[in-house]
């Protein structure tokens, strides 16, 4: 464990983004946030929130997956973020993230990754960070931010017992066992090394979840724990109704206000 380095980001933007329609927008790119003077308003991408997160956590530099077809990602994101190095690499068929993190392995091998997804938010703002911090306090290979969320079944939920340990970690289960979600991640160099040796080993019929590799750790023996945010909140920006009801939530919480939402929401019919 690196113990006093910054951890290393990695952000998985390769996806094929069916959920959120046939346009071919690319949803990491979707502008939902707003920055500047009133007179000069800059439209920052939806992914803005999760480097923000990443560098929140400490992160000094950032790898993000992009697809062939998603080069945009990199123009508009660009080499640098808040002080962040940016760095990108291609995964050039759908593997899922498992597999990302294979292709991203030779810049996060040997360090701690702080992971957040680019078409998701969650609250509190400093999730990440507090995640981060409780892995390395607890000396855990792996830490995850649990969320509420009333569409388990769509998600990832994670089952802890009285004494707040992980039982069991799913994938859009059909018959979820709690609401719940894991939403940010924190690993150690040990998990990157498992994960890539998971995927490698799996029969590769489809793609990758990475809550199947975290299931797999755990059960392994790795220190698989869970950092829950009972007053916290996960949004799937994913789809066009989780765009709409991130919209709702951004204003609520006073991250934008609500003309900036009303421009979103065109943007997005």
């Amino acid at each position: 464990m690196s113990v006093g380095r910054a951890p290393v980001g990695f952000l998985p933007a390769a996806g094929r983004g069916v959920r959120f329609g046939a346009s071919g927008y690319a949803k990491e790119l979707f502008p939902l946030l707003f920055e500047g003077e009133s007179e000069t308003l800059e439209p920052r991408p939806i992914s803005e929130l999760a480097l923000r997160a990443i560098h929140g956590a400490g992160a000094k530099r950032c790898v993000t997956v992009v697809s062939p077809d998603k080069l945009e990602v990199v123009r508009v994101l660009g080499a640098a973020h808040r002080d962040m190095a940016m760095a990108y690499v291609v995964q050039a068929e759908p593997g899922g993230i498992p597999q990302a993190l294979e292709i991203a392995r030779p810049w996060l091998e040997g360090e701690d990754v702080v992971f957040a997804m680019p078409d998701t938010i969650v609250f509190p703002g400093d999730a990440l960070a507090r995640v981060h911090a409780a892995r390395i306090a607890d000396g855990a290979d792996v830490m995850l931010g649990v969320f509420p969320t009333n569409e388990p079944e769509r998600l990832a939920p994670v089952v802890l017992d009285d004494a707040g340990n992980i039982t069991a970690i799913h994938d859009k289960p059909a018959s979820p066992p709690c609401k719940n979600t894991w939403g940010v991640a924190a690993w150690s160099p040990r998990f990157t090394a498992f994960c890539c040796a998971w995927n490698q080993k799996r029969a590769a019929t489809s793609e990758g979840a990475i809550g199947h590799a975290f299931e797999a750790a755990r059960v392994s023996g790795l220190v698989v724990r869970a950092r829950a945010f009972d007053d916290g909140s996960f949004l799937d920006v994913g789809t066009p109704h989780g765009l709409r009801a991130a919209l709702s939530a951004l204003v609520t919480r006073g991250v934008i206000v609500a003309d900036q939402a009303t421009v979103a929401g065109k943007a997005s019919g």
